[in-house]
């Protein structure tokens, strides 16, 4: 399946972090609902291909060193954990921070993220993404977010936490509603900040992935 859509197959380490994400989530599933996806093949779909299409288009945008990432609205641990199986382990001094605002889920997350075996590289902030902007500032290179909020409040949410040229990527998908929520996330930064890759992928038809660069300056 990653092979059909042009991407490296799991490794050995990536293998196994996913592995365990995936065992945590079905042990906690029914008690926190985290997920309704629950066959296999969805699952490899919907959770693991979706998320790591989007790895050779964050390539390209990390620092060459030092790479802070932080995944608004982690829930289930998707995008999150699958983008740190792959882009912690081909980058040994990357993090990445798993936002997420219900307690019950950050508290799931902890688990995974102690299970990775990344460490400090792999940690879990329970808080709102609001928050975060007026707590510490600037501060990553990318922010990931799927299922969240509209385009353009996610460029809101984004800004403020943001290092100067960083980016945010959105997973998007094709619709009716599509072309109005472009259009106010333009209002909000600009049409020129933003990117939208159409997947051709036959798993993810209608997939869009969104990337907004932050201004150098604002």
């Amino acid at each position: 399946m990653l092979a059909a859509a042009g991407l490296a197959p799991l490794n050995e380490s990536e293998r196994a972090i996913i592995a365990a994400h995936l065992r945590l989530l079905d042990a906690w599933n029914p008690a926190i609902n985290l997920t309704r996806i629950t066959a296999p093949r969805d699952r490899a779909v919907r959770h693991l291909l979706d998320a790591l299409v989007a790895v050779p288009l964050i390539e390209p945008i990390l620092p060459a060193h030092g790479a802070k990432i932080a995944d608004l609205g982690s829930g289930g641990g998707f995008p999150g954990v699958p983008l740190a199986a792959r882009l912690l382990t081909a980058h040994s001094d990357a993090s990445l921070e798993l936002i997420e605002a219900t307690q019950k889920k950050a508290h799931f997350l902890q688990t995974v993220a102690s299970a990775s075996g990344f460490g400090a590289r792999l940690r879990v902030q329970a808080a709102r993404a609001e928050a975060l902007g007026h707590a510490g500032g600037p501060r990553y290179n990318l922010v990931t977010a799927r299922a969240v909020a509209p385009l353009a409040d996610l460029v809101k949410l984004a800004l403020p936490i943001l290092v100067p040229g960083g980016h945010l990527m959105a997973w998007k998908r094709s619709g009716d509603s599509w072309p109005a929520e472009l259009a106010a996330a333009a209002g909000e930064i600009g049409s020129a900040a933003i990117s939208v890759q159409h997947l051709d992928v036959p798993e993810l038809t209608g997939a869009l992935l969104v990337l907004i660069k932050r201004p150098e300056q604002v």
